[in-house]
């Protein structure tokens, strides 16, 4: 897959995961300018996120895992990369003695498996970290903790991954540049969309 030409605008690398949701959120907020509404629940879920990224400040070993052991840490890491054509804040990036990694945080109830959205956000910030570095970051971390229970997938950054994620922010920059209304992916998804009801008057 091509690399993005340079000068072009860089994408928000949380966009990779609304785009996964529904390709029509990126119309919405990047063409028409509209933002969900932040609710009480959305606030706390932001503290809630904040407060497990600075958990692992204090933390001597990954996730409280006593197999691995952080010799480095690097948060809240803002990374902007004109060849990717992305720009993120990196929750979370350690070395261990495997070599880098990124970790992810979502303030949700842990799933079977990740969903896409969050898998190639996830790849995408590891993809940053790696033009941070300079450094190859093999594996990725999504952490999932709802306050009840939590649990982290570890993850390999394979070609497929990364060309998934390039190939996405393509199409993100396409709907922003072209103006025009997407698809809904999954109708399912709808009545538990923040957008559902703009969306359902176009």
């Amino acid at each position: 897959m091509s690399e993005p030409e340079e000068g072009l605008f860089l994408i928000p690398v949380s966009l990779i995961k609304q785009y996964h949701f529904c390709p029509r959120i990126v119309y919405f907020t990047e063409v028409l300018g509209f933002k969900e509404r932040r609710t009480e629940s959305m606030e706390r879920g932001h503290e809630e996120h904040e407060r497990l990224a600075e958990l692992d400040i204090r933390r001597k070993t990954l996730f409280g895992h006593r197999r691995i052991r952080i010799l480095k840490r690097w948060t809240r890491l803002h990374v902007a990369s004109e060849r990717l054509g992305l720009v993120g804040t990196i929750d979370l990036v350690v070395l261990t003695e495997e070599g880098l990694a990124v970790v992810e945080y979502k303030r949700s109830s842990p799933p079977k498996r990740p969903p896409p959205g969050h898998i190639y956000q996830a790849a995408a910030y590891a993809m940053l970290a790696e033009e941070y570095f300079g450094a190859p970051v093999r594996r990725f971390y999504i952490y999932y903790d709802d306050g009840r229970s939590s649990r982290a997938f570890k993850l390999t950054l394979t070609r497929a991954r990364r060309d998934h994620v390039l190939w996405t922010a393509k199409k993100i920059r396409a709907i922003i540049e072209d103006e025009e209304l997407p698809r809904p992916v999954d109708k399912r998804r709808c009545s538990g969309c923040g957008y559902y009801r703009l969306c359902k008057g176009v």
